[in-house]
């Protein structure tokens, strides 16, 4: 029998580890791991199920995940979501620090900035992405203001 395994990405710098839930032993993803292969889709649905934050995130639908789903409509399978029209799910990666990094005015900066990073996890990971993308040519207001969001991580 084939296994149906689903590429994630790891959104943080430091390794994941939890449990395995289908099958035996515990699973580790390294820090920043892209198109991760090891994790069977009986895995991934039954982290989901039983709520592992890294996977559901802050709305149980994946929204501020620390693993992402790569294929989207792999992504959509495994919530329940074929049938919804629902856009991708709010992460902080490389794409979306880029993005808020081009904003101009501090209102729409701080906003964006608010509705991106609500977890721990992605306070800690904010400067290293924004430095990965380019703060270093940002203006300085920015880079203070993603330096004091950061500062609140309580990990």
């Amino acid at each position: 029998m084939a296994t149906n395994n689903v590429l994630v990405n790891n959104l943080c710098s430091w390794p994941l580890n939890f449990r395995r839930l289908a099958g035996q032993g515990d699973i580790s993803i390294p820090g920043n791991a892209r198109n991760f292969p090891l994790l069977s889709e009986e895995e991934v649905l039954s982290q989901i199920q039983t709520g592992n934050v890294m996977f559901t995130g802050t709305d149980g639908l994946g929204n501020h995940a620390r693993i992402q789903i790569v294929d989207e409509e792999i992504r959509k399978k495994l919530f329940g979501l074929e049938s919804e029209d629902v856009g991708a799910p709010e992460l902080l990666n490389e794409t979306s620090v880029k993005e808020l990094l081009s904003i101009r005015t501090k209102a729409k900066f701080n906003e964006r900035m608010a509705a991106m990073v609500q977890t721990d996890a992605e306070k800690r990971m904010l400067v290293e992405l924004a430095f990965k993308v380019g703060a270093d040519d940002a203006e300085s207001w920015k880079v203070d203001a993603l330096r004091k969001l950061s500062a609140t991580a309580k990990i």
